[in-house]
């Protein structure tokens, strides 16, 4: 799969948090919601390898003019909820 041409494999984000700390991220999944964009992360093991112990993480993301992803926090508690829901139901069909 793809975001705007960038295979998301190769796509590494990082996290800066509030005390300092920054965390790399890689995409597991990209998706489309009521015309918003999202990102699943999940913690890097090493360079490029997902870390499946831990838990996803959702974040919008829109792309900047060099077609470069811009990850944001979600802020509205009901938009993650619907992200987070066909996020769910997303990960169910896969296993199936």
């Amino acid at each position: 799969m793809d975001f705007m041409g960038k295979k998301l494999e190769d796509i590494i984000v990082t996290l800066p948090f509030q005390d300092g700390t920054s965390m790399e991220c890689g995409v597991y999944s990209y998706f489309e919601v009521n015309h918003k964009r999202y990102f699943a992360l999940l913690p890097l093991k090493g360079k490029k390898e997902l870390d499946f112990s831990q838990n996803f993480m959702l974040y919008e993301v829109e792309e900047d003019e060099d077609h470069n992803p811009i990850v944001m926090y979600i802020e509205d508690d009901i938009e993650y909820a619907i992200a987070a829901r066909y996020f769910s139901d997303q990960l169910e069909m896969r296993k199936n």
